[in-house]
């Protein structure tokens, strides 16, 4: 079999070849810039959708635990008696310790129906602390965090005079305020409000 000087070669030239692949490679690069878009997105919309479940839980419990404060003070280690709403003379970490009622007791134990509760603010987490035990003296509280991301939290006392405190600090250590402004400064959203009025 002979072949003729003349044949047609069959094939790509080097120019062709290196074009193709420019061609693909930015075609690639253009792919996967829209993945790493898509992928960033939907990060950030679970980051924000975490924060914000992270938000109404802690606006469940804070209404349901001030809707149902109790009267009952605590006793404390040596006996004395700390109001059932506590703002001073916390630890450091702690901003709110109060006593509620309606502490649920679906396997009917024998236990009151009265709880424990101090909200805690920690690195940035705040924490709710709950003993099933008002005077919990050595027994180990049930920590839930509630929420990341938290600057700083405040509280206002409406007194039965109508007056506003920042301290709940009275003479009668079973008097409750009648309602409690909650003021969360949230690194995302800036300053949150709440009012949450005392039954």
């Amino acid at each position: 079999m002979k072949i003729s000087p003349q044949s047609p070669v069959l094939g790509f030239t080097l120019l062709e070849l290196l074009i193709s692949m420019v061609i693909f490679s930015t075609m690639s690069l253009m792919a996967y810039a829209g993945l790493n878009s898509v992928l960033v997105s939907n990060r950030v919309t679970q980051e924000q959708e975490e924060a914000l479940k992270g938000l109404q839980r802690t606006m469940m419990f804070l209404e349901k635990d001030i809707r149902q404060l109790a009267t009952r003070p605590r006793h404390a280690d040596y006996g004395e008696s700390l109001a059932a709403l506590q703002t001073t003379d916390l630890e450091l970490t702690a901003v709110l310790e109060f006593t509620r009622q309606g502490n649920p007791n679906p396997a009917e134990k024998m236990r009151s129906s009265l709880q424990r509760v101090r909200y805690v603010l920690d690195k940035g987490e705040l924490q709710r602390w709950a003993w099933s035990i008002v005077d919990h003296l050595d027994a180990k509280p049930i920590k839930m965090p509630l929420m990341t991301d938290v600057e700083k939290i405040g509280f206002r006392f409406l007194a039965a005079n109508l007056q506003w405190q920042t301290d709940w600090v009275v003479a009668n250590k079973a008097t409750l305020p009648k309602a409690i402004e909650i003021t969360i400064k949230h690194k995302q959203w800036g300053d949150i409000k709440r009012l949450i009025s005392v039954y």
